[in-house]
């Protein structure tokens, strides 16, 4: 006997696949399509900056065993100053002053910083005159000035070196750490050894510029 049901079997099938394939998609189509709510704050009128490095020099006014703080600026002009004629086996210095005036970029005087603390390096940058011949044979160290009899701190300060060793390479400045508001007060000695002659007899260097740098003290937090 032609059975009906046995004709529709396998087409019946394949429809009702089709139909659960479609459902499959319009749930997917669907679940994308949900909507969701946001909200937003701002932050405005921010400002943000940075920290201004300050280091100042001065001479050392020995009547007062402290700095000329009239003269505190960024150059120190030794124009129209001069040490004394050195003869060999003497030595003769000038003091200077040094201080720290960097801010801290803080606009709360609330508001705790780490501070913008130095460490210290010197050279010399240019000389002219006999330089060629007195480079090698001028001795030159800086240390912390003893204010109390003008002198040198010898527990702080570097060692006898050439002015041309100066010249080569910056050198570590005594004292230590230069803190943010401080001051310090430095000699600058100059020597030549009892071995030299007349073949270093009225010579003079001229034009000489010394430089000292502060680099930021960078603390673990």
């Amino acid at each position: 006997m032609f059975n009906y049901l046995n004709c529709f079997k396998y087409p019946m099938k394949k429809i009702l696949t089709g139909f659960l394939g479609l459902f499959l998609v319009i749930g997917i189509v669907a679940g994308a399509g949900y909507a969701v709510f946001t909200d937003q704050v701002r932050m405005t009128g921010m400002v943000l900056g940075t920290a201004t490095p300050g280091l100042e020099i001065t001479f050392y006014n020995k009547t007062t065993d402290g700095p000329v703080v009239e003269l505190w600026a960024p150059t120190l002009d030794f124009t129209g100053q001069s040490f004394q004629k050195l003869l060999p086996g003497e030595k003769d210095w000038g003091g200077f002053w040094l201080r720290n005036v960097s801010t801290d970029g803080a606009t709360n005087t609330d508001d705790v910083w780490d501070p913008l603390d130095f460490t210290l390096k010197g050279s010399i940058l240019s000389a002219y005159g006999s330089w060629d011949l007195l480079k090698d044979v001028i001795q030159m160290r800086i240390c912390v000035l003893n204010t109390t009899n003008d002198s040198c701190d010898t527990s702080q300060a570097t060692t006898w070196m050439t002015m041309n060793s100066w010249f080569i390479a910056e050198r570590n400045l005594p004292g230590g750490v230069l803190e943010s508001g401080d001051d310090r007060g430095y000699m600058i000695e100059f020597y030549i050894p009892d071995s030299y002659g007349n073949e270093i007899a009225g010579k003079t260097i001229t034009g000489m510029t010394m430089q000292v740098t502060g680099t930021q003290v960078v603390y673990a937090n």
